[in-house]
């Protein structure tokens, strides 16, 4: 990947990382004493300072989408139920039209390909998606099939990383950095 096509951002990738900023922004003032000496003050800051971008895919004919509200488990199903593919399980957020002028940002995962593509078995294929996170190597961390959560959205885990950052290999090294 050039340094030209790392710094492009789509119009839905840079309102998403706007969101974002304006989230990071808004943590309480009040509250950052309590995260002095964390490595991240949110969710929002690990995102904007480690995530990554995917480019949304559309699904391949062999996969089946999937019930709405189950993005996580969702995403990590399809990546298990399909080992041919060679998926990653990722979560962040995520960036899906409402309207022609609304977006929606909101906390969602997906799976991701060896090439960095976004393979969402919850949301359909549309323009104007985005997606920026976490592509989470090691699938024992992945969300579980039947009750699993988010990991960014939750403690301990979320906790733990803002407080201790990422642990080494945890996270695969797919999609494109945030360089803007």
């Amino acid at each position: 990947m050039t340094t030209e096509q790392a710094r492009y951002l789509t119009q839905a990738e840079e309102e998403l990382v706007a969101y974002l900023r304006q989230a990071a922004e808004a943590i309480a003032p009040t509250a950052r004493p309590i995260a002095e000496g964390w490595t991240y003050t949110s969710q929002f800051d690990l995102l904007l300072r480690e995530g990554r971008f995917f480019l949304p895919a559309t699904l391949p004919n062999e996969v089946e989408r999937l019930h709405p509200g189950f993005c996580f488990t969702n995403a990590a199903q399809l990546a298990n139920d399909h080992p041919e593919l060679q998926l990653t399980y990722a979560e962040g957020f995520g960036t899906a039209l409402i309207d022609v002028t609304q977006a929606l940002h909101t906390p969602h995962g997906w799976a991701v390909t060896s090439e960095g593509l976004a393979l969402d078995p919850t949301w359909p294929h549309e323009g104007g998606s985005a997606y920026l996170g976490l592509p989470f190597a090691d699938p024992s961390m992945w969300p579980h099939p039947l009750f699993g959560r988010s990991l960014l959205q939750e403690p301990p885990f979320l906790h733990d990383v803002l407080r201790s950052g990422l642990p080494d290999g945890l996270l695969a090294d797919l999609g494109r950095p945030i360089c803007v």
